[in-house]
């Protein structure tokens, strides 16, 4: 599960600066369960790392869908739990793309599926892996 997610951010065991500059952990885990935020030097396994994703998409993520006035199919769902656990759930709520969602707005959708940049510089892992959430969410519409 998460398959996306996990490609993308790639399991590291060693707390490490992200390109924004936050130190993170498993599979991009920034502030761990109990909110205590990763630190340098911080080690994890990747069973416990997978936890802690799961833990992050349960509590922040699959509260948001039921935000949504209707049923997302899987791929929908698939594709936000990327999006989302990669910009942060209030960036998400605050943009132009939740409110598409909510509309079911598809030229909106699409045109604000748009965060290809870390630190204000677009990357190219950010460009690939949006276009692959986008094309999941909106695979048989």
């Amino acid at each position: 599960m998460y398959e996306i997610i996990k490609r993308y951010e790639s399991f590291r065991p060693l707390a490490y600066r992200c390109p924004a500059g936050v130190w993170t952990i498993g599979y991009g885990t920034t502030v761990y369960p109990d909110g205590t935020p990763v630190k340098k030097g911080d080690m994890i396994t990747e069973k416990k790392a997978e936890e802690y994703l799961n833990d992050y998409i349960e509590r922040n993520i699959k509260p948001i869908f039921k935000r949504i006035p209707y049923v997302l199919t899987d791929n929908q769902e698939r594709a936000l739990e990327s999006l989302i656990y990669n910009i942060g759930a209030g960036a998400f709520l605050r943009s132009k793309l939740f409110v598409a969602i909510k509309e079911k707005n598809y030229e909106q959708i699409f045109k604000n599926w748009d965060w290809i940049k870390a630190a204000g510089v677009v990357m190219k892992g950010l460009v690939k892996r949006r276009a692959e959430e986008l094309y999941l969410f909106m695979k048989g519409i």
